[in-house]
Protein backbone atom coordinates (compact mmCIF):
# COMPACT_ATOMS: atom_id res chain seq x y z
CA UNK A 1 0.00 0.00 0.00
CA UNK A 2 1.43 3.51 -1.15
CA UNK A 3 2.71 5.28 1.95
CA UNK A 4 0.46 8.84 2.03
CA UNK A 5 3.42 11.14 1.20
CA UNK A 6 3.82 8.98 -2.33
CA UNK A 7 0.28 9.67 -3.61
CA UNK A 8 -0.33 11.79 -6.47
CA UNK A 9 -2.99 14.96 -7.10
CA UNK A 10 -6.46 13.68 -6.09
CA UNK A 11 -7.73 10.66 -7.55
CA UNK A 12 -8.43 6.77 -8.02
CA UNK A 13 -4.92 4.51 -7.31
CA UNK A 14 -4.74 1.02 -6.69
CA UNK A 15 -4.17 0.51 -2.79
CA UNK A 16 -3.48 -3.49 -2.78
CA UNK A 17 -1.49 -5.70 -5.22
CA UNK A 18 -4.23 -8.73 -6.35
CA UNK A 19 -4.03 -11.64 -4.01
CA UNK A 20 -1.24 -14.14 -5.10
CA UNK A 21 -0.98 -17.94 -4.66
CA UNK A 22 1.82 -18.55 -1.62
CA UNK A 23 3.89 -21.33 -2.30
CA UNK A 24 2.97 -24.40 -0.66
CA UNK A 25 4.95 -25.64 1.88
CA UNK A 26 5.66 -29.34 4.15
CA UNK A 27 3.39 -29.00 6.98
CA UNK A 28 5.34 -29.93 9.96
CA UNK A 29 4.53 -33.47 10.87
CA UNK A 30 7.13 -34.03 14.06
CA UNK A 31 4.76 -32.57 16.62
CA UNK A 32 3.40 -35.52 19.16
CA UNK A 33 0.55 -35.40 21.44
CA UNK A 34 0.34 -37.09 24.56
CA UNK A 35 -2.25 -38.86 27.17
CA UNK A 36 -1.34 -39.56 30.56
CA UNK A 37 -0.53 -39.79 34.29
CA UNK A 38 1.62 -37.00 35.72
CA UNK A 39 2.57 -36.43 39.45
CA UNK A 40 1.32 -32.91 39.06
CA UNK A 41 0.44 -30.36 36.38
CA UNK A 42 -2.63 -28.93 34.79
CA UNK A 43 -5.51 -31.57 34.29
CA UNK A 44 -7.08 -32.49 30.83
CA UNK A 45 -5.32 -29.23 29.42
CA UNK A 46 -3.05 -29.84 25.85
CA UNK A 47 0.24 -27.64 27.13
CA UNK A 48 3.17 -27.45 24.67
CA UNK A 49 6.45 -28.42 25.66
CA UNK A 50 9.56 -27.70 24.12
CA UNK A 51 12.00 -29.70 26.04
CA UNK A 52 12.43 -32.50 28.64
CA UNK A 53 13.17 -29.46 30.82
CA UNK A 54 9.68 -27.82 30.42
CA UNK A 55 8.27 -31.47 31.21
CA UNK A 56 9.85 -30.88 34.50
CA UNK A 57 8.63 -28.00 35.85
CA UNK A 58 5.38 -28.25 34.50
CA UNK A 59 4.57 -32.41 35.39
CA UNK A 60 7.45 -33.55 37.83
CA UNK A 61 9.61 -36.26 37.07
CA UNK A 62 6.89 -39.56 37.84
CA UNK A 63 3.77 -39.43 39.96
CA UNK A 64 4.93 -40.42 43.09
CA UNK A 65 4.00 -43.75 44.19
CA UNK A 66 2.94 -45.48 40.83
CA UNK A 67 4.39 -47.00 37.85
CA UNK A 68 3.57 -43.84 35.68
CA UNK A 69 5.20 -44.07 31.81
CA UNK A 70 4.21 -40.84 30.83
CA UNK A 71 7.43 -39.22 32.24
CA UNK A 72 9.80 -41.65 30.10
CA UNK A 73 7.67 -41.73 27.21
CA UNK A 74 8.31 -37.80 27.05
CA UNK A 75 12.12 -38.36 28.05
CA UNK A 76 12.23 -40.74 25.16
CA UNK A 77 10.63 -38.65 22.76
CA UNK A 78 13.25 -35.43 23.30
CA UNK A 79 16.14 -37.65 23.64
CA UNK A 80 15.13 -39.43 20.31
CA UNK A 81 15.00 -36.65 18.46
CA UNK A 82 11.37 -34.99 19.35
CA UNK A 83 11.47 -31.10 19.49
CA UNK A 84 7.90 -30.41 20.40
CA UNK A 85 4.76 -32.24 21.51
CA UNK A 86 1.54 -31.19 23.79
CA UNK A 87 1.05 -33.35 26.99
CA UNK A 88 -2.48 -33.89 28.50
CA UNK A 89 -2.64 -34.81 32.01
CA UNK A 90 -5.60 -37.02 33.30
CA UNK A 91 -6.45 -38.41 36.46
CA UNK A 92 -10.23 -39.67 38.02
CA UNK A 93 -11.20 -37.80 40.81
CA UNK A 94 -7.61 -35.96 42.27
CA UNK A 95 -8.12 -33.59 44.72
CA UNK A 96 -5.81 -30.08 45.32
CA UNK A 97 -4.07 -30.20 48.31
CA UNK A 98 -5.57 -27.22 50.83
CA UNK A 99 -5.28 -25.27 53.84
CA UNK A 100 -7.68 -23.10 55.16
CA UNK A 101 -6.04 -20.09 56.66
CA UNK A 102 -7.76 -18.05 59.90
CA UNK A 103 -7.59 -15.04 61.27
CA UNK A 104 -6.90 -13.64 64.61
CA UNK A 105 -10.74 -14.36 65.32
CA UNK A 106 -10.44 -17.75 64.11
CA UNK A 107 -12.45 -17.44 61.20
CA UNK A 108 -11.40 -18.51 57.31
CA UNK A 109 -9.90 -15.84 56.14
CA UNK A 110 -8.02 -17.32 52.90
CA UNK A 111 -8.07 -20.42 51.11
CA UNK A 112 -4.97 -21.82 49.84
CA UNK A 113 -4.49 -24.82 47.25
CA UNK A 114 -2.06 -26.18 45.83
CA UNK A 115 -1.63 -25.06 42.07
CA UNK A 116 -3.38 -27.88 40.90
CA UNK A 117 -4.10 -31.70 41.71
CA UNK A 118 -1.96 -34.62 43.11
CA UNK A 119 -0.17 -35.44 45.97
CA UNK A 120 2.48 -33.47 45.31
CA UNK A 121 0.65 -30.54 46.85
CA UNK A 122 0.74 -32.41 50.18
CA UNK A 123 4.76 -31.51 50.94
CA UNK A 124 3.98 -27.57 50.34
CA UNK A 125 4.37 -25.39 53.00
CA UNK A 126 2.86 -21.73 53.66
CA UNK A 127 3.35 -19.15 55.79
CA UNK A 128 1.68 -15.49 56.76
CA UNK A 129 3.70 -12.63 58.22
CA UNK A 130 2.00 -9.48 59.25
CA UNK A 131 4.07 -6.68 59.00
CA UNK A 132 4.65 -2.72 59.14
CA UNK A 133 5.97 -0.76 56.49
CA UNK A 134 6.14 3.12 55.69
CA UNK A 135 4.96 5.24 58.87
CA UNK A 136 4.52 8.74 59.33
CA UNK A 137 2.98 11.73 61.57
CA UNK A 138 -0.49 13.34 61.51
CA UNK A 139 -0.30 17.06 61.01
CA UNK A 140 -4.20 17.81 61.30
CA UNK A 141 -6.20 16.60 63.88
CA UNK A 142 -8.96 14.13 63.01
CA UNK A 143 -12.62 14.24 64.78
CA UNK A 144 -14.76 11.65 65.05
CA UNK A 145 -16.39 10.10 61.47
CA UNK A 146 -13.62 11.92 59.73
CA UNK A 147 -12.64 10.62 56.30
CA UNK A 148 -9.26 11.77 55.60
CA UNK A 149 -5.95 12.84 57.29
CA UNK A 150 -3.55 15.18 56.29
CA UNK A 151 0.01 13.08 56.80
CA UNK A 152 3.58 14.64 57.36
CA UNK A 153 4.50 12.28 54.21
CA UNK A 154 2.33 9.72 52.03
CA UNK A 155 5.27 8.03 51.22
CA UNK A 156 4.58 4.11 51.05
CA UNK A 157 0.96 4.74 50.78
CA UNK A 158 -1.43 4.42 48.33
CA UNK A 159 -5.04 2.83 47.17
CA UNK A 160 -6.35 0.03 49.24
CA UNK A 161 -3.28 -0.28 52.08
CA UNK A 162 -4.40 -0.92 55.57
CA UNK A 163 -3.30 2.01 57.20
CA UNK A 164 -3.15 1.93 61.49
CA UNK A 165 -3.92 5.19 63.03
CA UNK A 166 -3.12 5.41 66.51
CA UNK A 167 -1.54 7.35 69.60
CA UNK A 168 -0.41 6.62 73.18
CA UNK A 169 -4.07 5.14 74.28
CA UNK A 170 -6.66 4.22 70.74
CA UNK A 171 -5.89 2.94 67.06
CA UNK A 172 -8.39 2.77 64.35
CA UNK A 173 -7.76 1.01 61.62
CA UNK A 174 -8.90 2.24 57.60
CA UNK A 175 -7.91 0.95 54.17
CA UNK A 176 -7.09 3.96 51.80
CA UNK A 177 -9.34 4.56 49.16
CA UNK A 178 -7.38 7.90 47.27
CA UNK A 179 -4.20 9.35 48.18
CA UNK A 180 -3.90 13.02 47.42
CA UNK A 181 0.28 13.63 46.73
CA UNK A 182 0.16 17.47 46.51
CA UNK A 183 -1.88 17.63 49.57
CA UNK A 184 -0.36 14.72 51.80
CA UNK A 185 -4.11 13.46 52.38
CA UNK A 186 -5.12 10.28 52.02
CA UNK A 187 -9.08 9.34 51.95
CA UNK A 188 -10.84 6.61 52.89
CA UNK A 189 -14.79 4.86 52.46
CA UNK A 190 -17.46 6.10 54.97
CA UNK A 191 -17.63 2.19 55.78
CA UNK A 192 -14.66 2.54 58.23
CA UNK A 193 -15.13 5.65 59.88
CA UNK A 194 -12.64 7.14 62.54
CA UNK A 195 -14.76 6.65 65.89
CA UNK A 196 -12.39 8.34 68.25
CA UNK A 197 -10.63 11.84 68.09
CA UNK A 198 -6.68 12.27 67.18
CA UNK A 199 -4.70 15.62 68.24
CA UNK A 200 -1.67 15.80 65.74
CA UNK A 201 0.29 17.12 68.96
CA UNK A 202 -0.34 13.81 70.50
CA UNK A 203 1.55 12.70 68.78
CA UNK A 204 -0.52 10.80 66.39
CA UNK A 205 1.09 8.15 64.17
CA UNK A 206 -0.02 7.05 60.83
CA UNK A 207 1.89 3.48 59.01
CA UNK A 208 0.69 1.04 56.84
CA UNK A 209 0.19 -2.54 57.78
CA UNK A 210 1.65 -5.08 55.29
CA UNK A 211 1.06 -9.29 54.78
CA UNK A 212 4.22 -11.43 54.42
CA UNK A 213 3.72 -14.41 52.17
CA UNK A 214 6.03 -17.44 52.01
CA UNK A 215 5.76 -20.60 50.35
CA UNK A 216 7.92 -23.47 49.55
CA UNK A 217 8.65 -27.06 48.23
CA UNK A 218 11.70 -29.38 48.28
CA UNK A 219 14.44 -26.41 46.70
CA UNK A 220 11.71 -24.18 45.79
CA UNK A 221 11.05 -21.08 47.86
CA UNK A 222 8.81 -17.85 47.10
CA UNK A 223 8.23 -14.87 48.88
CA UNK A 224 5.65 -12.51 48.27
CA UNK A 225 6.06 -9.56 50.36
CA UNK A 226 4.14 -5.84 51.14
CA UNK A 227 0.49 -7.86 50.09
CA UNK A 228 -2.68 -6.33 51.17
CA UNK A 229 -6.18 -8.18 51.73
CA UNK A 230 -8.25 -5.14 50.09
CA UNK A 231 -9.22 -5.54 46.19
CA UNK A 232 -8.56 -2.12 46.13
CA UNK A 233 -5.07 -2.75 46.54
CA UNK A 234 -2.83 -3.84 43.68
CA UNK A 235 -0.94 -5.95 45.79
CA UNK A 236 -4.13 -7.58 46.02
CA UNK A 237 -2.65 -11.26 47.85
CA UNK A 238 -4.91 -13.34 45.66
CA UNK A 239 -4.79 -11.45 42.57
CA UNK A 240 -0.27 -11.25 42.89
CA UNK A 241 0.06 -14.95 44.36
CA UNK A 242 -2.08 -16.13 41.83
CA UNK A 243 0.08 -14.53 38.96
CA UNK A 244 3.18 -15.60 40.08
CA UNK A 245 3.20 -18.51 42.37
CA UNK A 246 4.36 -22.12 40.51
CA UNK A 247 2.90 -23.64 43.32
CA UNK A 248 -0.36 -22.48 45.04
CA UNK A 249 -3.24 -20.75 44.34
CA UNK A 250 -5.10 -18.51 46.67
CA UNK A 251 -8.44 -17.59 47.31
CA UNK A 252 -9.93 -14.60 49.37
CA UNK A 253 -12.64 -16.21 52.21
CA UNK A 254 -14.39 -12.51 52.64
CA UNK A 255 -13.91 -12.97 56.91
CA UNK A 256 -16.44 -11.02 58.94
CA UNK A 257 -14.15 -10.41 61.33
CA UNK A 258 -13.33 -6.64 61.43
CA UNK A 259 -10.33 -4.64 60.52
CA UNK A 260 -7.54 -5.71 61.28
CA UNK A 261 -8.55 -9.03 62.60
CA UNK A 262 -9.68 -10.43 59.71
CA UNK A 263 -5.67 -10.88 58.80
CA UNK A 264 -3.96 -14.04 58.76
CA UNK A 265 -2.61 -14.72 62.10
CA UNK A 266 1.20 -14.83 62.12
CA UNK A 267 1.82 -18.15 62.79
CA UNK A 268 4.31 -21.04 61.85
CA UNK A 269 4.34 -22.46 58.76
CA UNK A 270 1.82 -25.30 57.68
CA UNK A 271 1.94 -27.84 55.01
CA UNK A 272 -0.71 -28.01 52.57
CA UNK A 273 -2.99 -31.66 52.56
CA UNK A 274 -5.60 -33.73 50.90
CA UNK A 275 -4.48 -33.77 47.53
CA UNK A 276 -4.73 -36.98 45.51
CA UNK A 277 -3.02 -38.09 42.36
CA UNK A 278 -6.31 -40.05 41.09
CA UNK A 279 -4.67 -42.58 39.32
CA UNK A 280 -5.44 -45.65 41.76
CA UNK A 281 -9.37 -46.27 40.03
CA UNK A 282 -8.28 -44.90 36.55
CA UNK A 283 -10.81 -46.28 33.87
CA UNK A 284 -10.88 -45.98 29.61
CA UNK A 285 -13.25 -42.73 29.81
CA UNK A 286 -10.56 -41.09 32.25
CA UNK A 287 -8.04 -41.40 29.52
CA UNK A 288 -10.52 -40.94 25.91
CA UNK A 289 -12.53 -38.03 27.88
CA UNK A 290 -15.68 -35.96 26.10
CA UNK A 291 -15.71 -33.41 23.99
CA UNK A 292 -18.30 -30.16 24.77
CA UNK A 293 -16.68 -28.15 22.93
CA UNK A 294 -14.61 -25.09 23.74
CA UNK A 295 -13.70 -24.84 27.32
CA UNK A 296 -14.95 -28.80 28.57
CA UNK A 297 -12.94 -30.80 26.80
CA UNK A 298 -11.49 -33.73 28.55
CA UNK A 299 -8.39 -36.41 27.95
CA UNK A 300 -7.92 -37.61 24.77
CA UNK A 301 -10.57 -35.41 23.14
CA UNK A 302 -8.63 -32.38 24.47
CA UNK A 303 -5.64 -33.38 22.39
CA UNK A 304 -8.18 -34.35 19.43
CA UNK A 305 -8.76 -30.55 19.09
CA UNK A 306 -5.00 -29.53 18.47
CA UNK A 307 -4.26 -28.95 14.84
CA UNK A 308 -0.97 -29.25 15.55
CA UNK A 309 -0.59 -32.62 16.79
CA UNK A 310 0.45 -35.36 14.06
CA UNK A 311 1.60 -38.38 16.39
CA UNK A 312 -0.80 -39.95 19.19
CA UNK A 313 0.77 -41.86 21.69
CA UNK A 314 -0.57 -43.11 25.30
CA UNK A 315 1.85 -45.34 27.06
CA UNK A 316 -0.08 -44.84 30.12
CA UNK A 317 -2.61 -47.12 28.60
CA UNK A 318 -0.45 -49.99 30.24
CA UNK A 319 -1.06 -49.31 33.26
CA UNK A 320 -4.27 -50.91 33.50
CA UNK A 321 -1.74 -54.41 33.21
CA UNK A 322 -0.30 -53.00 36.12
CA UNK A 323 -3.29 -52.91 38.41
CA UNK A 324 -5.21 -55.96 36.87
CA UNK A 325 -3.18 -58.21 34.76
CA UNK A 326 -5.52 -60.34 32.57
CA UNK A 327 -8.90 -59.93 30.15
CA UNK A 328 -9.70 -57.13 32.12
CA UNK A 329 -7.03 -54.87 31.71
CA UNK A 330 -6.64 -56.16 27.53
CA UNK A 331 -10.38 -54.83 27.41
CA UNK A 332 -9.41 -51.77 28.84
CA UNK A 333 -6.35 -51.14 26.57
CA UNK A 334 -8.21 -52.08 23.29
CA UNK A 335 -11.10 -49.23 24.75
CA UNK A 336 -7.99 -46.69 24.31
CA UNK A 337 -6.24 -47.60 21.81
CA UNK A 338 -9.32 -47.60 19.35
CA UNK A 339 -10.24 -44.50 20.77
CA UNK A 340 -6.96 -43.43 19.44
CA UNK A 341 -7.48 -44.46 15.97
CA UNK A 342 -11.14 -43.26 15.83
CA UNK A 343 -9.63 -39.81 16.20
CA UNK A 344 -6.91 -40.43 13.79
CA UNK A 345 -9.33 -41.91 11.19
CA UNK A 346 -11.86 -39.30 11.90
CA UNK A 347 -9.07 -35.93 11.41
CA UNK A 348 -7.20 -37.59 8.93
CA UNK A 349 -4.45 -35.25 9.79
CA UNK A 350 -2.64 -37.49 12.48
CA UNK A 351 -1.21 -41.13 13.42
CA UNK A 352 -1.80 -43.45 16.25
CA UNK A 353 1.55 -44.91 17.72
CA UNK A 354 0.38 -48.19 19.85
CA UNK A 355 2.25 -50.35 22.31
CA UNK A 356 1.52 -54.06 22.26
CA UNK A 357 0.79 -55.34 25.68
CA UNK A 358 4.31 -55.98 28.47
CA UNK A 359 3.59 -60.25 27.47
CA UNK A 360 6.54 -62.48 26.40
CA UNK A 361 3.99 -64.83 24.29
CA UNK A 362 4.13 -63.82 20.67
CA UNK A 363 0.55 -65.73 19.89
CA UNK A 364 -0.82 -63.27 22.25
CA UNK A 365 1.11 -60.12 20.38
CA UNK A 366 -0.40 -61.86 17.51
CA UNK A 367 -3.62 -61.99 17.91
CA UNK A 368 -3.31 -58.41 19.52
CA UNK A 369 -2.73 -57.09 16.31
CA UNK A 370 -5.18 -59.24 14.46
CA UNK A 371 -8.08 -57.34 16.35
CA UNK A 372 -7.15 -54.05 14.86
CA UNK A 373 -7.78 -52.69 11.17
CA UNK A 374 -6.11 -49.06 10.00
CA UNK A 375 -3.69 -47.28 8.15
CA UNK A 376 -3.36 -44.36 11.02
CA UNK A 377 -1.95 -46.95 13.37
CA UNK A 378 1.55 -48.88 13.92
CA UNK A 379 1.98 -50.92 16.65
CA UNK A 380 5.74 -51.83 18.08
CA UNK A 381 6.87 -54.80 20.52
CA UNK A 382 8.65 -55.42 22.71
CA UNK A 383 9.30 -53.13 25.69
CA UNK A 384 12.44 -50.89 25.59
CA UNK A 385 14.27 -51.42 28.65
CA UNK A 386 16.02 -48.15 29.92
CA UNK A 387 18.03 -47.41 33.46
CA UNK A 388 16.27 -47.23 36.58
CA UNK A 389 17.51 -46.14 39.92
CA UNK A 390 20.40 -47.83 41.38
CA UNK A 391 21.68 -49.41 38.28
CA UNK A 392 18.45 -51.40 37.71
CA UNK A 393 16.67 -51.97 34.36
CA UNK A 394 12.88 -50.39 34.05
CA UNK A 395 10.75 -51.49 30.88
CA UNK A 396 8.46 -49.18 29.50
CA UNK A 397 6.40 -48.89 26.53
CA UNK A 398 8.22 -47.93 23.31
CA UNK A 399 5.49 -45.48 21.99
CA UNK A 400 7.38 -42.67 23.08
CA UNK A 401 10.73 -43.55 22.19
CA UNK A 402 9.70 -44.34 18.57
CA UNK A 403 7.60 -40.99 18.03
CA UNK A 404 11.09 -39.49 18.84
CA UNK A 405 12.41 -41.63 15.85
CA UNK A 406 9.34 -40.56 13.20
CA UNK A 407 10.43 -36.85 14.40
CA UNK A 408 14.11 -37.45 14.02
CA UNK A 409 13.46 -38.76 10.57
CA UNK A 410 11.13 -36.01 9.36
CA UNK A 411 13.56 -33.27 10.00
CA UNK A 412 17.02 -35.10 8.59
CA UNK A 413 15.27 -36.70 5.78
CA UNK A 414 11.62 -36.04 5.24
CA UNK A 415 8.02 -37.66 6.40
CA UNK A 416 8.48 -39.99 3.11
CA UNK A 417 11.65 -41.71 4.71
CA UNK A 418 10.69 -44.96 6.43
CA UNK A 419 11.35 -45.01 10.51
CA UNK A 420 12.50 -48.04 10.53
CA UNK A 421 16.40 -49.48 10.78
CA UNK A 422 16.98 -46.39 13.30
CA UNK A 423 18.34 -46.09 16.62
CA UNK A 424 16.43 -46.01 19.72
CA UNK A 425 18.39 -43.64 21.92
CA UNK A 426 18.43 -44.55 25.74
CA UNK A 427 17.56 -47.97 25.41
CA UNK A 428 19.46 -50.24 27.28
CA UNK A 429 17.99 -53.41 26.14
CA UNK A 430 14.20 -55.26 25.26
CA UNK A 431 12.03 -57.13 27.77
CA UNK A 432 12.71 -59.74 25.51
CA UNK A 433 14.90 -60.67 22.84
CA UNK A 434 13.01 -61.96 19.48
CA UNK A 435 14.18 -64.83 17.35
CA UNK A 436 14.86 -64.84 13.80
CA UNK A 437 11.58 -66.44 13.33
CA UNK A 438 9.70 -64.47 15.33
CA UNK A 439 11.36 -61.53 14.06
CA UNK A 440 9.84 -62.86 10.46
CA UNK A 441 6.14 -63.95 11.85
CA UNK A 442 5.16 -60.50 13.17
CA UNK A 443 6.94 -58.88 10.81
CA UNK A 444 4.54 -60.23 7.89
CA UNK A 445 1.51 -59.60 10.15
CA UNK A 446 2.31 -55.98 10.90
CA UNK A 447 3.93 -55.81 14.05
CA UNK A 448 6.99 -53.87 13.90
CA UNK A 449 9.29 -55.29 16.33
CA UNK A 450 12.11 -53.81 17.76
CA UNK A 451 15.66 -55.54 17.84
CA UNK A 452 19.28 -55.57 19.68
CA UNK A 453 22.46 -55.71 17.80
CA UNK A 454 25.66 -55.94 19.06
CA UNK A 455 27.53 -52.89 18.84
CA UNK A 456 24.81 -51.39 17.11
CA UNK A 457 22.22 -50.58 19.92
CA UNK A 458 18.46 -51.02 19.69
CA UNK A 459 16.47 -50.82 16.51
CA UNK A 460 13.26 -50.00 14.99
CA UNK A 461 12.90 -53.50 12.43
CA UNK A 462 9.59 -52.71 10.90
CA UNK A 463 7.70 -49.89 9.18
CA UNK A 464 4.33 -51.27 8.75
CA UNK A 465 0.94 -50.09 8.97
CA UNK A 466 -1.79 -52.37 10.70
CA UNK A 467 -3.65 -52.36 7.36
CA UNK A 468 -4.41 -55.16 5.21
CA UNK A 469 -5.21 -53.02 2.33
CA UNK A 470 -1.21 -53.76 0.38
CA UNK A 471 -2.08 -49.80 -1.07
CA UNK A 472 -1.43 -48.67 3.12
CA UNK A 473 1.23 -51.10 4.07
CA UNK A 474 3.99 -48.63 5.18
CA UNK A 475 3.80 -46.11 7.87
CA UNK A 476 5.98 -43.87 5.75
CA UNK A 477 2.95 -44.08 2.84
CA UNK A 478 0.39 -42.94 5.12
CA UNK A 479 2.26 -40.14 7.14
CA UNK A 480 2.94 -39.13 3.75
CA UNK A 481 -0.28 -38.74 2.62
CA UNK A 482 -0.97 -36.94 6.06
CA UNK A 483 1.10 -34.46 5.71
CA UNK A 484 -0.03 -34.16 1.68
CA UNK A 485 -3.13 -33.40 3.30
CA UNK A 486 -2.14 -31.03 5.88
CA UNK A 487 0.07 -28.97 3.49
CA UNK A 488 -2.41 -28.65 0.63
CA UNK A 489 -5.04 -27.50 3.17
CA UNK A 490 -3.33 -25.06 4.45
CA UNK A 491 -1.49 -23.93 1.69
CA UNK A 492 -4.45 -23.49 -0.65
CA UNK A 493 -6.54 -21.36 1.96
CA UNK A 494 -5.86 -18.31 -0.17
CA UNK A 495 -8.36 -19.92 -2.63
CA UNK A 496 -11.55 -19.76 -0.53
CA UNK A 497 -14.22 -16.79 -2.18
CA UNK A 498 -12.09 -16.68 -5.32
CA UNK A 499 -14.24 -16.88 -8.28
CA UNK A 500 -14.73 -20.69 -9.68
CA UNK A 501 -13.13 -20.49 -12.83
CA UNK A 502 -10.95 -21.46 -15.12
CA UNK A 503 -8.41 -18.60 -13.98
CA UNK A 504 -8.44 -20.07 -10.48
CA UNK A 505 -8.35 -23.65 -11.65
CA UNK A 506 -5.14 -22.73 -13.51
CA UNK A 507 -3.37 -20.81 -10.63
CA UNK A 508 -4.41 -23.92 -8.08
CA UNK A 509 -2.58 -26.46 -10.33
CA UNK A 510 -0.12 -24.30 -10.88
CA UNK A 511 1.14 -23.82 -7.26
CA UNK A 512 0.52 -27.57 -6.54
CA UNK A 513 2.65 -29.26 -9.06
CA UNK A 514 5.17 -26.60 -8.66
CA UNK A 515 4.47 -27.72 -5.08
CA UNK A 516 5.01 -31.81 -5.56
CA UNK A 517 7.48 -31.36 -8.31
CA UNK A 518 10.03 -29.88 -5.87
CA UNK A 519 9.05 -33.05 -3.36
CA UNK A 520 9.64 -34.97 -6.36
CA UNK A 521 13.14 -33.69 -6.69
CA UNK A 522 13.66 -34.52 -2.71
CA UNK A 523 13.08 -38.47 -3.34
CA UNK A 524 9.70 -37.75 -1.66
CA UNK A 525 8.02 -39.56 -4.87
CA UNK A 526 8.82 -43.14 -7.04
CA UNK A 527 8.86 -42.27 -10.78
CA UNK A 528 11.75 -41.37 -12.98
CA UNK A 529 10.44 -38.00 -13.99
CA UNK A 530 7.61 -35.79 -12.91
CA UNK A 531 5.23 -37.04 -14.99
CA UNK A 532 5.52 -40.54 -12.98
CA UNK A 533 5.27 -39.05 -10.07
CA UNK A 534 2.14 -37.38 -9.97
CA UNK A 535 -0.79 -35.26 -11.33
CA UNK A 536 -2.72 -32.54 -10.84
CA UNK A 537 -6.56 -31.79 -12.30
CA UNK A 538 -8.40 -28.40 -11.20
CA UNK A 539 -10.60 -27.78 -14.64
CA UNK A 540 -14.01 -28.14 -15.68
CA UNK A 541 -14.00 -31.95 -15.67
CA UNK A 542 -13.42 -32.17 -12.56
CA UNK A 543 -15.76 -28.78 -11.26
CA UNK A 544 -19.26 -29.21 -13.69
CA UNK A 545 -21.76 -26.95 -13.13
CA UNK A 546 -23.70 -29.03 -10.06
CA UNK A 547 -20.54 -28.99 -8.00
CA UNK A 548 -19.84 -25.55 -8.70
CA UNK A 549 -23.85 -24.49 -7.59
CA UNK A 550 -22.88 -26.38 -4.87
CA UNK A 551 -19.94 -23.75 -3.65
CA UNK A 552 -17.41 -26.73 -4.06
CA UNK A 553 -13.97 -26.45 -6.33
CA UNK A 554 -12.85 -29.86 -6.77
CA UNK A 555 -9.14 -30.75 -7.20
CA UNK A 556 -7.92 -34.11 -7.78
CA UNK A 557 -4.04 -35.18 -6.67
CA UNK A 558 -2.68 -38.22 -7.65
CA UNK A 559 1.20 -39.35 -6.00
CA UNK A 560 3.57 -41.95 -6.25
CA UNK A 561 4.98 -42.61 -2.96
CA UNK A 562 8.45 -44.06 -2.51
CA UNK A 563 8.11 -47.19 -0.87
CA UNK A 564 10.68 -48.81 1.99
CA UNK A 565 12.80 -51.98 0.70
CA UNK A 566 12.31 -54.64 3.39
CA UNK A 567 14.38 -57.20 1.83
CA UNK A 568 17.68 -56.87 0.12
CA UNK A 569 18.47 -60.24 -1.96
CA UNK A 570 22.19 -60.83 -2.63
CA UNK A 571 22.98 -63.74 -5.87
CA UNK A 572 26.05 -65.37 -4.72
CA UNK A 573 27.48 -66.75 -7.54
CA UNK A 574 30.46 -69.55 -6.87
CA UNK A 575 33.11 -69.97 -10.02
CA UNK A 576 34.54 -73.06 -10.15
CA UNK A 577 38.50 -72.20 -9.61
CA UNK A 578 37.91 -69.19 -9.48
CA UNK A 579 37.39 -66.76 -6.62
CA UNK A 580 33.83 -66.24 -5.20
CA UNK A 581 31.85 -63.57 -6.46
CA UNK A 582 28.86 -62.10 -4.97
CA UNK A 583 26.76 -59.60 -6.40
CA UNK A 584 24.00 -57.87 -5.19
CA UNK A 585 20.40 -58.03 -6.30
CA UNK A 586 17.23 -56.04 -6.34
CA UNK A 587 15.83 -54.90 -3.61
CA UNK A 588 12.29 -56.02 -2.85
CA UNK A 589 9.42 -54.58 -0.46
CA UNK A 590 8.49 -58.08 1.54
Amino acid sequence: MKAARDLRPPGVYPATEEPRARPLTVSDTRVAGFVGVAARGPLDEPRLLRGWNEFVDAYGQAPAGSEGYLARAVEGFFLNGGESCFVVRIAHDATRAGWVVKDSWDKPTLHVKALNEGRWGNNIWVRFQQTAAASTLLTLDLDVGAGEARLNSVRGFERGVLVRIFDRENSDFIVVTEVIAEERTVRWASTTPIVRKYRAAGPTYVEVLELDAYASLRDRREVYRGLQLSPLSRRYAPRVINDESLLIRVEDALSKAPLPHNLPQTAPAARLAGGKDGIDVLVPADFIGHDHGPGDRTGLMALASVEAVAMLCVPDAMLAYVRHPGPQADREVQVIQDAMINVCELKKDRFAVLDAPPTRDIEEVRRWRRRIESSYAALYYPWVNLCGPNESVVPVPPSGHVAGVFARCDKLVGVHKAPANEVIEGAVGLMIDLTEDHLGILNGEGVNTLRSFPGRGTRIWGARTLSEDPDWRYVNVRRLFIMLRRSLEEGTQWSVFEPNDARTWERLTGCVSDFLKELWGLGYFAGDGPEDSFFVRCNGETNPREIREDGKMMMEVGVAPALPAEYIVFHVVQQMGEHAEVEKGEAHGG
